[in-house]
């Protein structure tokens, strides 16, 4: 294939990437293929209204180098979102990090005030059943000390 800069004099182009949808002037374009020996059976795209006008500042675009535009837009947008799917996750897992933080320090102190209420209600307990033996020593050193008296 030879390159389109040879056509490119004949047919000035007007700056546009991948496949075209209308020319500059708003009008549709039409697909042609190539009659010349260099670029025989090539296709190419060409503006519906400069089709017979050659020397007009209309839409001309190879084929072949349009898709390869096309295919180097989609390529590069692909790799944009990529890049943003990249940042995207890592956003993510730095705001599930600190959701884990957060929620391992309030489980820690829900933790500890149970762990503290736990502790309060067992040492009450123990206050509670401490009482009830002290009471039973001074009743049964009540006892010992009547039986004693009794006994000798």
């Amino acid at each position: 294939m030879t390159s389109s800069t040879t056509s490119s004099a004949r047919f000035p182009r007007i700056s546009n990437h991948g496949v075209p949808t209308r020319c500059w002037c708003g009008e549709g374009i039409t697909t042609f293929g190539s009659s010349t020996a260099e670029n025989r059976y090539r296709r190419f795209y060409r503006c519906q209204i400069a089709r017979d006008r050659k020397t007009e500042n209309h839409l001309f675009k190879w084929i072949d180098e349009a898709l390869i535009g096309e295919i180097r837009m989609v390529d590069a947008k692909h790799e944009r979102v990529a890049q943003e799917i990249t940042k995207f996750e890592e956003r993510v897992i730095e705001k599930v990090k600190s959701e884990i933080v957060r929620v391992e320090a309030e489980m820690s102190e829900k933790f500890k005030e149970k762990v503290n209420l736990e502790i309060a209600r067992v040492a009450q307990d123990m206050k509670q059943k401490l009482k009830i033996t002290t009471v039973a020593m001074v009743v049964v050193g009540a006892i010992v000390g009547i039986w004693t008296s009794l006994t000798v």
